[in-house]
């Protein structure tokens, strides 16, 4: 019962993760109106952040580098594991990988150009929809902090990490589009397709094993120290 609860709530998360990536995309290529807009807010940002932010979000941004969010999703996987936790680690290491991997594949399908500026602070040839950094922030930062919250004692700990980790994807997003790397619409994108890798890798991990993560976060239940899927 309780695993299939979990299930329905995995795949409406996956169901709407995925339908807001869609008129994301759809807006990308067929809305012109949203693609002048997008333009116009980079711009306006670029144009009234205060120099010492942006020099602060050129460092911050790194935090969804795939430099840091590799090493971080390895270790945290190694640690998971040694605790029993394989099913928990299995899914933060997959994250990660899913995010890097899809998101350099959507790029390719999307091909939309990055801001362009007359005075960039850096210049970039990759593409931009969806944000990379967005993308692998979420899926890693959010696997791993849903991993640690089900295992996690007290509501007020399990949504501690929740809000950290949503404030780490926070910082990251707004990162790209304040230093002038991405539009709104490609950060946004890179969100919603993490929220939906995760959601279907839990689906997946769920039923490939008779104990799933159970992420009775907000019951006030103490939970179990184990976070593995294990059989």
């Amino acid at each position: 019962m309780i695993q299939e609860r979990h299930d329905r709530v995995y795949a409406v998360v996956l169901a709407f993760s995925t339908t807001v990536f869609a008129a994301l995309a759809a807006a990308v290529l067929f809305w012109e109106a949203a693609d002048r807009l997008d333009v116009r807010f980079v711009s306006w940002v670029r144009r009234e952040t205060p120099d010492f932010m942006v020099e602060a979000m050129e460092v911050l941004t790194y935090l969804g580098s795939a430099a840091i969010l590799g090493p971080l999703a390895i270790l945290a996987g190694v640690l998971l594991a040694r605790r029993g936790g394989t099913g928990a680690a299995l899914l933060v290491v997959a994250a990660f990988a899913g995010s890097q991997f899809l998101g350099q594949a959507l790029k390719a399908v999307f091909r939309r150009g990055r801001p362009e500026f007359e005075d960039p602070f850096v210049q970039l040839t990759t593409y931009a929809f969806p944000s990379g950094h967005a993308f692998g922030a979420t899926a890693t930062y959010g696997a791993l902090a849903l991993a640690l919250a089900s295992a996690a004692s007290g509501s007020r700990r399990r949504a501690g990490l929740l809000l950290a980790a949503v404030a780490l994807i926070f910082v990251v997003a707004a990162s790209r589009v304040i230093v002038g790397r991405h539009f709104l619409l490609d950060v946004s994108a890179g969100i919603s397709g993490g929220i939906a890798l995760v959601s279907a890798l839990l689906l997946v991990l769920q039923r490939s094993r008779r104990d799933g993560l159970h992420l009775e976060l907000f019951s006030g239940k103490e939970q179990p120290q184990s976070t593995g899927l294990d059989p």
